[in-house]
């Protein structure tokens, strides 16, 4: 497309030039008109909507040639149905979010996303036992109940299938150091960043083994869904420091109570 826009303008220059001696006004403010046309129509054709052709903005970096698009980017996503078939790679661009979406069997997904999410980037793959129904949440905050994270990339992911199934998963989060930390408002340290999981049970965030891809992704593998998030760690063993107070409490009545049974234990043994 390239080149066929530049050997156009060249034919367009060149023929200004031979009537130049004649029509030199004119003939440059066409050239003008035509070159602003031109560019315009290529703009119009890289942002344009369509299965099997590029939209312009937000594209993934790696984003496979014949993965089927669709243009969302007039819509904030709420409760919005969307069908993905059997290993075929799926890419919406949202107003404000990129999902790739890769499921081996065929699936049915709602989606909302909050509009205070800003531009994301997010790969989801699927390896379920089953076909499914897929719920997705996506919003700047952690849902009703869920410990609020320090040090967060504002991006919290709640997946829910709507039965009991076997599934393997991998996400992903395309990390652009410079643009979160002008976002944030602070330096985001990518090496620091890992995924991690909303544990019902323990009601408290777990950190799950993550890495950088050579594409920029900040990548886990996962059996299971829930809400997800992304945080700045000490390490990927740091627990969060919202952990639940009834685990802490927990934690101490263990500790008081071994002690007291070992200092027991000790005076039994001095008095026989």
């Amino acid at each position: 497309m390239s080149l066929i826009l530049h050997d156009f303008m060249i034919y367009c220059y060149r023929r200004c030039e031979v009537k130049k001696t004649t029509l030199k006004k004119r003939g440059a403010f066409g050239f003008a008109v035509l070159s602003l046309l031109m560019l315009l129509t290529f703009s119009a054709f890289v942002s344009v909507q369509a299965n099997g052709q590029t939209v312009g903005g937000n594209t993934p970096p790696d984003m496979s040639v014949d993965a089927l698009q669709y243009n969302r980017t007039d819509i904030t996503p709420s409760g919005y149905m969307e069908t993905i078939q059997a290993m075929e790679m799926n890419v919406f661009f949202y107003r404000n979010v990129t999902l790739m979406m890769n499921c081996t069997q065929n699936c049915e997904m709602n989606v909302t996303i909050d509009t205070q999410v800003r531009n994301r980037i997010v790969s989801v793959t699927v390896e379920p036992n089953q076909t499914m129904m897929l719920t997705m949440n996506v919003s700047a905050s952690p849902p009703q109940g869920e410990a609020v994270m320090e040090r967060t990339l504002n991006f919290y992911m709640g997946l829910e299938p709507n039965a009991t199934l076997q599934l393997q998963a991998q996400l992903r989060l395309l990390v652009n150091q410079t643009e979160l930390s002008a976002e944030l408002d602070r330096e985001v340290n990518a090496s620091r960043l890992t995924w991690m999981y909303w544990n019902t049970t323990q009601a408290q965030w777990v950190p799950v083994e993550s890495h950088m891809d050579q594409n920029g992704y900040l990548v886990c593998n996962t059996d299971h869904f829930s809400t997800w998030a992304i945080a700045e760690v000490e390490s990927p063993d740091e627990v969060p420091e919202n952990i639940h107070p009834y685990t802490v409490i927990g934690l101490i009545v263990t500790v008081t109570v071994a002690t007291a049974l070992w200092k027991r234990t000790k005076q039994n043994q001095k008095t026989q």
